[in-house]
């Protein structure tokens, strides 16, 4: 069994997920803590629990985040959206709420 990513993560502009088969030269860039245990791996058979939205501002709240959850969630943003392009789409999707 290969291994399995617990979160998306970016390498050279591509965004991998949990699902997703990463080749091998991009499995050696990506660090230890992006992947699952294997006690983790035993779980496969239960729904994956509901993400949150990335933080608006601070710490996780760059638009890599904003990415892999737009993503993540069937959301498509342009290639050439800014961060705050990113979170308009999400609001418009129905997935956060527009800050006040």
């Amino acid at each position: 069994m290969s291994r399995r990513l617990i979160a998306y993560v970016h390498v050279a502009g591509v965004a991998y997920g949990p699902g997703d088969e990463v080749p091998p030269e991009v499995a050696k860039r990506i660090g230890a803590h992006a992947w699952a245990d294997d006690d983790q791996d035993a779980d496969d058979d239960q729904a994956p629990a509901a993400s949150e939205a990335p933080p608006r501002s601070g710490r996780g709240s760059g638009i890599e985040a904003w990415r892999a959850f737009a993503e993540q969630h069937g959301v498509d943003v342009a290639e050439d959206a800014t961060r705050d392009d990113v979170i308009a789409a999400c609001e418009a999707a129905g997935l956060t709420e527009a800050e006040v």
